[in-house]
């Protein structure tokens, strides 16, 4: 098999799996895991198939060829590394940046950049983390500026887990529930970007919730 093969079955695997299942039988699972683990553990991955990939391995559990169960752990199992790599890749990018060598991280991400979501993760780390996943180009940047910044990696793990655990279930689960409407089955894209939307409404309201408390908490503050 030519890597041009291996790149259209990776980067097609949303669209096309009930072929790569008749194709691979039972070692799709660990085609699955490769596509997720590659995309949240590498940047430059991040225009894979994510959350696309999980709803496509949803359908295909309702019908019985796939295992729900088998698909939430594995999802979530690759997330979690995914994630981790990704940190700990950003972190020797750090620590070159810091460095006396001639590497600088500003030839790819600009200083405001790293210095924007530094603050980013000062002011709303936890949730932040924690629902990254639902935020396109977010999802895969922020554990590589985590890393980079230094924030604390078991603290990152903390929050990363239960956000991986979120995801992993509301897309597999999404697949499984409405995935084999026949409706659905025909407008297959519509079908993604309303559940897309509807994703961010969660992250949306806490960020809201958390934003509320902050300003006031600093009202407060400031009348005393």
């Amino acid at each position: 098999m030519l890597l041009h093969d291996v790149f259209h079955i990776i980067n097609t695997i949303n669209t096309e799996l009930p072929q790569y299942i008749t194709l691979f039988g039972k070692k799709i699972y660990i085609l699955l895991f490769i596509v997720i683990f590659a995309k949240t553990a590498y940047v430059v991955l991040t225009f894979l198939p994510g959350d696309a990939t999980l709803f496509a391995g949803g359908t295909i559990a309702a019908s019985g060829e796939l295992h729900f169960h088998i698909l939430f752990v594995l999802f979530f199992l690759a997330t979690v590394a995914g994630d981790a790599q990704n940190y700990l890749i950003g972190k020797l990018v750090g620590q070159l940046h810091k460095s006396k060598t001639s590497f600088s991280i500003n030839k790819f991400i600009s200083p405001h950049a790293i210095n924007k979501t530094d603050a980013f993760l000062t002011q709303y780390g936890k949730l932040a983390i924690m629902f990254s996943r639902f935020v396109p180009l977010l999802s895969t940047t922020l554990p590589f500026i985590s890393g980079f910044t230094g924030y604390s990696f078991k603290r990152f793990i903390s929050y990363n887990a239960p956000g991986a655990a979120i995801w992993s279930f509301t897309w597999v689960g999404a697949g499984y529930l409405i995935g084999n409407i026949a409706w659905v089955q025909r407008h297959m894209f519509i079908s993604l970007l309303c559940i897309t939307l509807l994703s961010l409404v969660p992250p949306a309201i806490a960020f809201i919730i958390e934003y509320t408390k902050k300003v006031t908490t600093a009202t407060e503050v400031t009348e005393s």
